[in-house]
């Protein structure tokens, strides 16, 4: 199996790569090299931005979502 850089960015907990949300099939990518399904990986885009740290941040609980800047 290869190793992608999104599969890289989402092993990487200070990674602040954007996810690629469209085409479908970027965000169906993402979602799976992060665990997550495609939707709720939307939805976590929609409430704190496509970056990777805040993204798994959100999806576990922790409060960088809520952090202005960067």
């Amino acid at each position: 199996m290869t190793t992608t850089p999104a599969d890289q960015a989402a092993h990487d907990p200070r990674s602040q790569e954007v996810v690629e949300v469209a085409p479908r099939e970027r965000l169906e990518h993402w979602a799976d090299a992060l665990g997550t399904t495609p939707e709720a990986l939307l939805a976590a885009v929609q409430a704190v931005g496509p970056r990777i740290d805040r993204i798994k941040d959100h999806m576990t609980g922790g409060g960088a979502g809520k952090q202005s800047g960067g």
